[in-house]
């Protein structure tokens, strides 16, 4: 049976502001939603889905940094024909990858540094999860699986922007490059429960 990623979430008592193609075991509310990979952190991993028609997703998160400097050199995903670095909100490319600063946090945000998915081939549907394995420099790999939140969301787990595309999309549809969720089984092994409002993207 696969779990939907917002379920979950309610069934935990909790939204947060903070999506894949595997399987996985159902989340549990203690833990939060984050990735460990050396001295680095990625919480809170997400998506904001393409537009009904289009194919450009953009991939957000907060990589908490315990150790030196470092970089965000690529996305990868089988799902993804291209993939383009910024490091601002004004699109502007990231030559060498996105600055991870030592000892900092550094917020992908669509107010800040991000990365967009173009030509998306295939995606769950807004509210389940989307595997990507992200680049580091020095770090190296890490697969996470971000959560797919709707196109026009300001953070993750945007709640007004779900009701939105919920009552643009009645029937629980699919963005357009989305593949059936039939035939996706999914879940989630990682959690987004806990209280992180002091570091909610805005």
């Amino acid at each position: 049976m696969m779990i939907k990623r917002r379920d979950l979430l309610a069934a935990g008592g909790a939204l947060l502001g903070g999506a894949a193609l595997g399987v996985s075991t159902p989340m549990r509310s203690a833990q939060a939603h984050e990735y460990e990979l050396g001295k680095l952190t990625i919480e809170h991993p997400w998506v904001r889905a393409p537009k009904d028609g289009e194919t450009t997703a953009y991939f957000y998160a907060f990589i908490h940094n315990k150790g030196g400097a470092d970089k965000l050199i690529a996305v990868k995903s089988p799902n993804v024909g291209k993939v383009t670095l910024h490091s601002d909100a004004k699109h502007t490319i990231a030559q060498g990858g996105i600055a991870i600063a030592a000892d900092k946090t550094t917020t992908l945000s669509p107010e800040g540094p991000h990365v967009v998915l173009a030509e998306v081939k295939k995606i769950n549907p807004v509210g389940w999860g989307m595997e990507l394995v992200l680049v580091f420099e020095k770090a190296g790999e890490v697969t996470v699986d971000a959560a797919v939140d709707a196109p026009d969301a300001k953070h993750a787990h945007d709640a007004e922007a779900m009701q939105r595309w919920e009552k643009a999309h009645p029937e629980g549809g699919v963005t357009s490059p989305a593949g059936d969720a039939k035939e996706q089984g999914h879940h989630h092994d990682h959690h987004d429960h806990g209280d992180h409002t002091s570091k909610d993207m805005k």
